[in-house]
């Protein structure tokens, strides 16, 4: 295990001048971080802090490891500190650079999948809405494909922790069928099959008797009447 002087020389080179003594400081860390390492809470804000500070670096390598980096982190630190890597990769995925998208998504994904179900409720609690923003982006179709995807992953494991968001989801996800875009039309179905396992049954009475009637007038049948 690391000493705390050696994790602050690591953290000093992450802001090194040099792209590769970027990247290796943080490989170093991920290295520490897979030990049986114990942070104090002044030494897991510090790493979070300088993990954080590195998905805006210029260098796209330093911008990927250091989204491996926040995968081995999140399972170190507590509640507070998961919360805020996952508010970055989130606005990341939504306001960041088109050609990280996916790397940032890959970032919460992982959180999403790793993450220990003690915090991990009140992380999907803060994102969810967010996520839902994303989907009714108009502007960006590659921020309503990640969106919808972390979506679906985030309600898949923590579905009955955000039952207060569904109402939302539904109308979003319902919304994205009718999107130009095929690959948003498909997450987006796939996003309506997660929050069926978890939604209330009003929700899924919607959701079925939309669907329903979608298909019937696809196919050219009686409309079935509106929901009541």
């Amino acid at each position: 295990m690391a000493s705390p002087a050696a994790l602050n020389a690591l953290l000093d080179k992450t802001s090194d001048w040099d792209k590769d003594e970027r990247y290796m400081a943080t490989n170093d860390l991920i290295q520490e971080l897979q030990k049986d390492a114990q942070l104090d809470a002044a030494m897991e804000r510090r790493v979070c802090a300088a993990v954080l500070r590195q998905l805006d670096d210029k260098s796209t390598d330093v911008q990927s490891i250091a989204v491996k980096c926040l995968g081995v982190l999140l399972k170190k630190v507590r509640e507070a500190q998961v919360g805020e890597i996952s508010d970055k990769l989130c606005s990341l995925i939504l306001d960041g650079t088109d050609e990280l998208r996916d790397v940032y998504s890959i970032g919460l994904k992982t959180l999403l999948r790793d993450v220990p179900r003690a915090s991990g409720e009140a992380v999907a609690g803060r994102l969810a809405a967010r996520l839902v923003g994303g989907v009714r982006d108009d502007a960006k179709a590659e921020s309503r494909v990640e969106a919808l995807e972390n979506l679906t992953d985030l309600l898949k494991r923590f579905g009955a922790a955000v039952a207060k968001d569904h109402g939302a989801v539904l109308d979003a996800a319902l919304q994205r069928l009718d999107d130009p875009k095929n690959v948003v039309r498909k997450r987006a179905a796939h996003c309506l099959a997660a929050l069926a396992l978890t939604c209330s049954e009003p929700h899924l009475e919607k959701l079925t008797t939309t669907l329903l009637r979608r298909v019937d007038a696809a196919g050219g049948g009686t409309p079935r009447p509106p929901e009541g």
